[in-house]
């Protein structure tokens, strides 16, 4: 958001970062460029459209998910500025959809799921092995 606006926080620019996303994404594909997209992504609708614009360009699409406790993410989030804050209800229903939704994302279509970080403290198995993702 901050190059739209010159302040990261501003969420009022939120439809036209994700138009720009989405021409940016499109474009990469198109090309057959590896393109990396850092965000959430913790609802079902939102993959799908992401992992269909890969399958009409015959690409790969993985996922990679952090696996960090609540409570480090209400930390950290509560040491950020105030303009960049995520309100703590939105942190526990995104932390709570991640866990809901890391068993289906291979179903989603997705060729690699990984977990990164705590997955010892939430039982998720780590996968091994292969290229590193980033």
């Amino acid at each position: 958001m901050g190059c739209l606006t010159g302040d990261a926080g501003n969420q009022s620019v939120t439809p036209q970062a994700a138009q720009i996303q989405d021409l940016l994404v499109e474009t990469r594909l198109q090309y057959a460029e590896t393109t990396v997209l850092d965000s959430t992504n913790v609802e079902a609708a939102v993959r799908t459209r992401l992992v269909e614009r890969a399958q009409r360009w015959g690409r790969p699409v993985a996922a990679v998910v952090f696996v960090t406790g609540l409570d480090v993410c209400l930390l950290r989030n509560s040491k950020r500025p105030a303009n960049r804050r995520v309100p703590d209800e939105a942190l526990e229903w995104q932390f709570e959809q991640t866990a809901l939704s890391l068993p289906l994302l291979a179903d989603e279509g997705f060729t690699d799921v990984r977990t990164v970080g705590a997955a010892w403290r939430t039982g998720l198995a780590l996968a091994y092995g292969g290229p590193d993702p980033c």
